[in-house]
């Protein structure tokens, strides 16, 4: 018991101080994440912090606790604009809990990774991680997240032309932000996705609905904190569907209420120049005469956007005068600068504005030139609407795919799960089986050791009551010896010695013959004296004991199997000296043989004997029947009952047999480690 208790404490003391070691380490790992993530110092501080808890939790290897320093780590090199080394810590992070089904740390895993594919204009990943990103936050119940990745993917859907998905995805955002706490990123989401719905709405001329959806936009706007530049560009863009409507004046006092807006510039110079280059178009095309006037304002705008290295401005800008000198009749100005905007056009993927220089380059110029620019156009037109068309059924089938992929993750899971439960269901069913068996064996063997000790004490009282009837054979026959010296030698003794004292005065002749008849009377006396005593040497119940016991069972079982039998009995064999158990174990084994012999060996004779050589009992079973191989007879019970009793006994046995030549079954037990 000590040795376990030392080996315990060994193997305990190792375990406790590994799991302090591991819970220091976690502690440090914690601060230094939330040290990664503290504005208040350097970046260089906090990139390094988040490093070093990488690091750390490398060493704990717990993959939940990895994942979480990994996607830490993915977060800083976001912030210092490291975006590959974001994208590997992303996706590492959602190898790392994927491994551990930690489905936070997967949802966050897929929406930066669908972050970091939008931003590089990978519309098709993007799209695949936001969609994955989505349907695990409506798992988690986290309504706000899962609105915000559906307002990425209507901005995917909308760049690719999409409108059907993105109105649907939009409108959802919308209706699981309505429901949230409002608050300013609420709010900015709220007029994002407002704006969205305006300009798919303006693109399919559904202008009264986009005119609706911008004046939500604008009273959305009033509740954002300082977010007036949020209203300057709901304007802008509400100028622009009126314009579509035909309300050119109205559309020109919007853009002149932004140009003349003083924080604007300073606010937002970019849309600054959108509204000077809008107002200077819609001026000429509402008066050409101001054509110097737009010319003027265009060139303004060109040189701030140059200024600003924004060439999609810029851009826009080469266009509207383009536009100017050909309504102008300078064809030689118009065909420059639309070149120009053939150019930006192509630097920037900008197809609308590259369709616009080919078709005015095609109508500027002349001959083959002309036919050259045309023909770009058609085939860019054709291309574009041919990718239209696959665009609208391009994120329906991630969805589908992506959903399929979920799907049969999911069955396998299942399959898993179903196939882990019947290996349990199957294992404990086994085990109640084994079980049930073990219990069965353990009953039937307490029963069987029940009848046995239900036997041996039949057999003891058996003894008892043989040994009682002994002890009154001995006090019955003490009685008798009792009363005859009473009353036969004692009163003949008392006779004779009265007489022979009234002879011993006496001479005469007749005296003497009557002493002489006492004498003889005397040797009488004695003669029956020492019958008395050889009727005691040879009492009957030295003789009725254990022998008795074990005669009346042979003679018993022999009449009942009809088997003629023999039993010697070494006389000098002190059974007193035995305790009852040792002979239980023989009257069993002698019951046990001679059950044997009726059932299997089909014998007339059995012979018995109970013999002692050099303190060692011999008993012996012998019959006449049939005999077997003893090399390849199969043990029943009740031979191992009898291998068991005699090695109870400290004995040991052994059968000897041949075919048709009978058998025999001998015990020796020693006789000193008997008693």
């Amino acid at each position: 018991m000590n040795l376990l208790k030392h080996v315990f404490v060994f193997l305990l003391v190792p375990l406790c101080l590994l799991g302090q070691t591991n819970n220091k380490l976690i502690d440090s790992i914690l601060i230094l994440r939330n040290l990664s993530t503290d504005v208040s110092i350097s970046e260089k501080e906090r990139f390094d912090y988040a490093l070093k808890s990488y690091s750390l939790s490398n060493q704990t290897n717990i993959d939940s606790t990895m994942a979480r320093s990994t996607l830490n780590l993915a977060y800083t090199y976001l912030l210092t604009g490291d975006y590959e080394n974001y994208r590997k810590y992303s996706h590492k992070t959602l190898k790392l809990s994927e491994t551990t089904k930690d489905t936070l740390m997967i949802v966050k895993a897929n929406h930066y990774l669908g972050y970091y594919y939008h931003n590089n204009t990978q519309n098709d990943s993007a799209y695949y991680y936001y969609y994955r990103a989505q349907n695990l936050y409506r798992y988690l119940n986290k309504p706000v997240d899962e609105a915000y990745v559906l307002q990425n993917m209507a901005n995917i859907q909308e760049s690719e032309k999409d409108y059907v998905g993105c109105e649907k995805n939009a409108i959802t955002a919308i209706k699981l932000l309505q429901k949230a706490e409002q608050n300013d990123e609420n709010y900015k989401s709220l007029w994002a996705l407002n704006n969205i719905l305006a300009v798919i709405s303006e693109r399919l001329e559904r202008r009264d609905e986009a005119i609706s959806y911008y004046n939500k936009s604008i009273e959305i706007s009033k509740k954002i904190n300082n977010g007036k530049i949020y209203y300057l560009n709901t304007i802008n863009n509400l100028a622009y569907t009126i314009e579509g409507q035909g309300n050119l004046k109205r559309a020109l006092e919007f853009y002149e209420e932004l140009a003349n807006d003083k924080q604007l510039y300073e606010i937002d110079t970019k849309l600054y120049v959108i509204a000077i280059g809008n107002v200077a178009r819609l001026k000429f095309v509402l008066n050409p005469e101001h054509a110097q006037e737009s010319k003027k304002i265009l060139f303004n705008a060109i040189r701030i956007s140059d200024s600003l290295d924004d060439t999609i401005n810029e851009m826009g800008n080469y266009g509207f005068l383009a536009d100017i000198y050909n309504k102008t009749s300078l064809r030689d100005s118009a065909i420059f600068y639309s070149k120009k905007l053939l150019e930006f056009a192509t630097i920037t993927n900008s197809n609308s504005e590259r369709l616009q220089a080919l078709k005015l380059l095609g109508e500027l110029e002349l001959g083959k030139t002309a036919t050259q620019y045309l023909s770009n156009h058609i085939r860019l037109s054709d291309s574009l609407l041919k990718n239209e068309r696959k665009a609208r059924d391009k994120f329906t089938r991630i969805e589908f795919e992506t959903d399929q992929i979920i799907a049969e993750k999911e069955q396998i899971s299942k399959e898993r799960l179903i196939f882990l439960l019947s290996s349990i269901g199957l294992f404990v069913a086994v085990l109640l089986i084994i079980i049930i068996i073990n219990q069965r064996s353990k009953n039937k063997q307490l029963r069987f050791n029940q009848i046995q000790q239900e036997a041996n004490e039949n057999i003891y009282n058996l003894m008892i009551d043989q040994q009682n009837k002994l002890e009154e054979g001995r006090t019955q026959e003490k009685k008798r010896i009792s009363k005859e010296l009473h009353d036969g030698v004692l009163g003949k003794l008392f006779g004779t010695r009265l007489n022979l004292d009234s002879l011993n005065t006496k001479t005469t002749t007749e005296a003497m013959e009557t002493r002489d008849k006492y004498l003889k009377g005397l040797k009488d006396v004695e003669e029956e004296i020492r019958k008395i005593s050889h009727d005691l040497s040879n009492d009957f119940v030295s003789e009725s004991n254990f022998v008795d016991i074990m005669e009346t069972l042979i003679e018993t079982q022999a009449q009942a199997y009809g088997l003629n039998f023999s039993f010697d009995n070494n006389t000098s064999i002190n059974w007193e000296l035995f305790p009852n158990k040792t002979k239980i174990h023989i009257y069993r084994i002698v019951q046990e043989s001679l059950q044997n012999i009726y059932k299997h060996a089909n014998a007339t004779t059995i012979k018995i004997s109970f013999k002692l050589k050099n303190n060692v009992i011999f008993i012996a079973v012998e019959d006449d029947g049939n005999g077997f191989n003893v090399t390849k007879a199969r043990k029943g019970i009740g031979l191992k009952n009898i291998q068991s009793r005699v090695k109870d006994m400290k004995g040991e046995f052994k059968i000897s047999s041949q075919i048709n030549s009978g058998s025999s079954f001998e015990i020796m037990i020693p006789q000193e480690k008997t008693v």
